[in-house]
């Protein structure tokens, strides 16, 4: 009997319409976990080297972990992956609300869908069952108005969705996938892939308690870590504020960026902050299922470019991508943007990055008004922010150049375009400027999707680590000096390593920001919930291991360690004023201690043989970027 697990998996046919139900084996939970560890694994063994994103074999993979809907704290989140149309790259996201509880209690582990239906559909998944139904009648409605129209037709207000929009049904590669109506999870262009298989949505319904192993043990453990939560420094801000208070602290760092990176200030921050925010739109808390801290919120926006607006989900990203990045200081306008990304189905980070991208190219005169069909290109403009995130979704005009991200979008326009890019490995990194914060930006150049600060996390800038963690890290203090590069090539590969074991479990990234994120913290629950006698010894490996076998399937997919960087902007451009004035990415030093971390060489970018051995991956890989025989 498994405890923890649902026990099984789903194989979903598009292209015949067959289910098949497979059972999962102890050897790959115990060497993957669950969540993006199972991803990972099925991608690499089933994505052969430069296959098309938008092949029908291409594999799209929804996956829960082990802790996903029992009591531990924050276990209602669920992973997704994918091959990213957007960067070529391997894209595993993570997303919140009560999909993820729901698909284990509905009886899977993960579900793997491949093959192209000739008509639109939608999963339904419940009690043990998979159902593939017409979503005729969906193709064109955004995602709120799917989840509505799914509930209404299987008579079931419970069921929780997870579908795309019009950019995903336009095969944008800029597009996620939406759970929930705001939970978005696989950046890079999931939601496009998910497009390209004529599937619209995936909706589950779950009725069967997850089984424990230990049930008082797990109880325990979880009000332990709810206690010591409780004690950590962001939780009274997270639970008051969410994480919209944080404009202040970037600004005073200097690294809050704005209009396209060209500064780290944006002079009107105070004017859209969470302070701002709470006084006049906020309506209420909100949590994901399982989580003690309700971080997330309703909003209301009562007079604004959509006229009326009720949304939810706002973070800091909300205010710095759509509100300093591409320089809008009305509110209003932001939160009217937030809903309109949601409802296509755009990414929160990539859409408003190129926008403000294609704001700066037109403003150097990159761009004429002959390309932008008429429509001026303006820092500030929510009104055009909002014209340009609609085209993009119907890849209309400019809009069809934006849909591709700003990588290329430089290589379409060229005239020096290259130099205003902010992407690594072609995916925009959030508007947290990487002159201020030098082990954000080299979480940046290293994330195995591209620009991405949830790959690392680290947050030895942002509250910094005590000493005994710094001693298991095997890093100085100093680590925790916000402009001070050494030490900061080891953390990050450990923190990187202690995320992908987080997203495996599955955990929040705000409940396992810090002290909860080591091994020895969450053995506990997770032996209590499935009796598989894991040490912390073992899941320090098992994070390693995910994290270089994302590395082998990008190595395969053509990357090289030159990949591993930054643009010109962050490693030339110093940042012009505030706090880190001066300031541009010692990328160089910390990139060095990274390698050397990682056993990895830093002529092929390639893991040393011994590492290979250690992690149990020699099967996996022949040493020259290719699957063995």
């Amino acid at each position: 009997m498994w405890y923890g697990y649902a026990g099984q998996y789903a194989i979903v046919d598009l292209t015949t319409g067959q289910v098949s139900k497979i059972p999962l084996t102890e050897d790959m939970a115990r060497k993957f976990v669950g969540g993006r560890g199972f991803i990972v694994n099925w991608l690499y063994e089933r994505v052969t080297p430069r296959m098309d994103a938008f092949a029908p074999e291409m594999p799209l993979i929804f996956a829960v972990g082990p802790l996903t809907g029992t009591i531990a704290p924050s276990s209602g989140r669920w992973t997704v992956g994918c091959k990213a149309p957007q960067t070529g790259l391997i894209t595993i996201g993570i997303g919140g609300g009560d999909f993820g509880a729901h698909l284990k209690w509905a009886g899977f582990d993960a579900v793997i869908i491949v093959g192209r239906s000739l008509r639109p559909v939608y999963l339904m998944i419940s009690d043990g069952n998979i159902e593939i139904v017409s979503a005729e009648h969906l193709w064109g409605k955004d995602t709120t108005e799917v989840e509505a129209a799914i509930r209404a037709e299987q008579e079931n207000w419970n069921i929780h969705v997870a579908a795309i929009g019009l950019a995903g049904e336009n095969l944008a590669p800029t597009t996620t996938i939406i759970a929930d109506r705001a939970r978005s999870a696989g950046r890079g262009g999931a939601g496009a892939v998910m497009g390209s298989k004529n599937l619209k949505a995936v909706a589950v319904y779950g009725r069967n308690a997850v089984p424990l192993y230990d049930a008082k043990s797990a109880l325990d453990e979880a009000a332990r870590m709810t206690r010591k939560l409780m004690t950590e420094a962001h939780f009274s801000t997270y639970l008051e504020w969410g994480t919209t208070y944080f404009l202040d602290r970037y600004t005073q760092a200097g690294g809050l960026m704005s209009f396209n990176a060209q500064r780290g200030i944006f002079p009107d921050w105070r004017e859209m902050d969470g302070r701002v925010y709470k006084e006049k739109h906020w309506r209420g808390r909100l949590a994901c299922y399982g989580c003690p801290l309700p971080c997330s919120s309703y909003f209301q926006v009562e007079k604004g470019l959509r006229g009326g607006t009720f949304g939810e989900a706002t973070s800091a990203s909300t205010l710095k991508e759509l509100g300093a990045r591409v320089g809008v200081k009305d509110l209003r306008h932001i939160l009217d943007c937030h809903v309109e990304i949601d409802r296509l189905g755009l990414d929160l980070i990539s859409a408003p990055a190129t926008i403000a991208f294609a704001v700066e190219a037109f403003q150097k005169g990159i761009l004429t008004k002959a390309a932008t069909g008429g429509l001026p290109l303006e820092f500030g403009r929510g009104d055009v922010v909002l014209e340009l995130l609609r085209r993009m979704a119907r890849r209309e005009g400019i809009g069809e150049d934006l849909a591709h991200g700003s990588r290329a979008c430089a290589e379409r326009w060229g005239k020096g375009s290259d130099l205003l890019r902010t992407d690594s490995k072609g995916l925009e990194p959030p508007a947290t400027d990487p002159r201020a914060y030098p082990a954000w930006a080299l979480g940046y150049a290293t994330s195995s999707r591209g620009g991405c600060h949830m790959r690392a996390y680290s947050v030895f800038e942002f509250g910094g680590v005590e000493e005994d963690q710094a001693e298991r890290m095997g890093v100085p203090m100093s680590v925790n000096e916000r402009l001070e590069w050494r030490g900061k090539g080891r953390g990050v590969a450990f923190f990187e390593d202690l995320r992908s074991l987080g997203d495996s479990l599955i955990t929040c990234r705000f409940v396992a920001r810090n002290a909860l994120a080591f091994p020895e913290e969450q053995v506990g629950i997770l032996n209590a919930v499935t009796g598989l006698g894991f040490t912390a010894k073992d899941l320090y490996l098992v994070g390693e291991r995910i994290t270089n076998l994302e590395r082998l399937f990008n190595l395969r997919e053509g990357l090289r360690p030159e990949d591993d960087t930054l643009p010109k902007r962050f490693l030339q451009e110093p940042l012009p004023d505030g706090p880190s004035a001066g300031c541009v990415v010692p990328l160089e030093p910390m990139l060095e201690e990274y390698y050397t971390a990682r056993s990895w060489d830093r002529g092929t970018g390639e893991p040393s043989a011994d590492k290979l051995r250690e992690l149990g991956l020699t099967e996996e890989y022949n040493g020259e970027g290719e699957t063995k025989p």
